[in-house]
């Protein structure tokens, strides 16, 4: 099996709640339930198992559902290894009706393979047989046993395949199909025409139908000679689970303009909206930056992003601790940026940070100052505020020590607050005592890792790769 048609596992905690698991399983088939610290997963959440239907997300969500309830145990889950064969993987596919399965490799978890890599790979095989009996015998099991919808045209837009799964979810028989020229079902323009003309996949397209429902869309090119001589389609219904990821971000939309209310007053709220964050590409040689994305509105998104790091954190026990209060740190990330200037930047712009950004030190400082003086914060939050930016040499003698491990958990949440709101990152917390753990994803090389913080002696452990 060649690595390459692997994916990276989603990897989640055994308590993970159901309203963490949705986003995940509208971008991905399955979720695998790692223990902290663990090499193998205790179980996996695959999206075909659960009924996406509104009763389901409020009962679960209500009940606190954790993605160890959910969950497949781990000896009820077929896996692979590299050395599996292409063919025993299909035929796992077609025995399981899944859409990824697990590949494991010297006792760990090292990826997970799509159907959609069958097809890819079943492509290229159709390229280069030489036998065109054998090809004809091969494609056609595989074609009939996958239970995705899978529709093969030419370079004429001459239908030449048509699976069972097409029959069902376009309602027409393959002999009334096979010969036709192919009709557009979706409301926008078909990218078949860009995969004929580029001869590049395009995967996970997004296509509306007349009737209302919603299909997931993969094109996979037909080479032949080097030259694309037709387009491998394959979908599926995925309604239910766009109902979902539209009812989830309306009750996110709802719990922000919540929080809003909980602002000391509409100035607060007004600057944090007005302080813009940017994503951008990074080039190492240089170290200059390139703008990719302005977020307008970026202070207010990373304080709200900072509150949900938190709220995962004391769902987890952090606030169990002694020395960690939760109303101290809560003002801290309200107020921590407020003093924050930005320059200003537009997409496309390359500009080296460390000339452009004010030092980190100087908004911290102006930050403390008008959350004492205008807001009355209570000292406490002060000292965080004003020295959540410094590294621990550098604080001053007289710096609190019971508020230590409440700095080094503020410096936590900033940075993946950060992480969140201007690299788009996927981060996975769990708490064992006073030690967090952090598995992190993220486009940025300095961060893509995984460490374990203890917040009492302010020990930090990384390593690599994030599982």
């Amino acid at each position: 099996m060649n690595s390459l048609y692997l994916l990276e596992p989603e990897v989640v905690s055994p308590d993970t709640e159901i309203t963490a698991l949705i986003p995940i399983l509208s971008e991905r088939e399955v979720a695998y339930v790692m223990p902290p610290g663990g090499s193998m997963p205790i179980g996996a959440v695959y999206k075909a198992f659960l009924p996406f239907t509104p009763g389901f997300r409020s009962e679960a969500t209500n009940h606190g559902t954790k993605a160890e309830e959910l969950m497949t145990p781990w000896e009820d889950i077929p896996f692979l290894n590299l050395e599996t064969h292409l063919h025993d993987a299909i035929r796992i596919f077609q025995d399981r009706d899944l859409q990824e399965l697990p590949v494991i490799e010297n006792g760990r978890l090292v990826g997970s393979l799509p159907l959609r890599s069958i097809l890819t790979a079943m492509t290229k095989a159709l390229s280069s047989m030489e036998n065109q009996e054998k090809h004809e015998k091969r494609s056609s099991v595989i074609l009939q046993s996958i239970n995705e919808g899978l529709i093969m045209i030419d370079k004429d837009l001459i239908i030449r395949e048509y699976n069972r799964a097409a029959e069902e979810l376009l309602g027409a028989k393959a002999s009334e199909r096979l010969g036709s020229r192919a009709v557009v079902v979706s409301r926008d323009e078909s990218p078949v025409f860009e995969v004929m003309k580029t001869g590049k996949p395009r995967f996970n397209v997004m296509s509306p139908l007349a009737d209302g429902r919603i299909f997931s869309v993969n094109y996979v090119p037909m080479l032949e000679n080097g030259k694309v001589g037709g387009v491998i389609q394959t979908f599926r219904d995925i309604t239910g689970q766009e109902e979902m990821r539209a009812q989830l971000l309306s009750s996110r939309d709802e719990l922000d303009r919540a929080f809003a209310l909980t602002l000391p007053n509409s100035r607060v709220e007004h600057k944090l909206k007005n302080t813009p964050e940017y994503r951008d590409s990074h080039d190492p040689d240089s170290g200059d930056i390139t703008i990719t994305e302005v977020i307008t509105d970026g202070g207010y998104k990373h304080v709200v992003n900072a509150l949900k790091v938190l709220a995962d954190l004391n769902n987890k026990g952090i606030m169990s601790l002694l020395g960690i209060s939760k109303d101290v740190l809560v003002q801290s990330i309200i107020f921590h940026d407020l003093g924050k200037s930005q320059p200003q930047f537009e997409i496309g712009q390359t500009v080296d940070p460390l000339d452009e950004f004010e030092e980190s030190h100087a908004h911290a400082l102006r930050s403390a100052d008008i959350a004492a003086h205008f807001y009355n914060r209570d000292d406490d939050v002060i000292w965080l505020i004003k020295h959540h930016h410094h590294d621990e040499t550098q604080l001053p003698c007289d710096f609190p020590n019971h508020l230590k491990p409440m700095l080094r958990l503020l410096k936590l949440i900033d940075g993946l607050s950060a992480a969140l709101t201007r690299r788009d990152a996927t981060i996975r917390l769990d708490v064992d005592g006073t030690r967090v753990y952090v598995y992190e994803r993220n486009v940025h090389p300095d961060f893509n890792k995984s460490r374990v913080v203890d917040l009492f002696t302010g020990e930090i452990l990384e390593y690599l790769p994030t599982p």
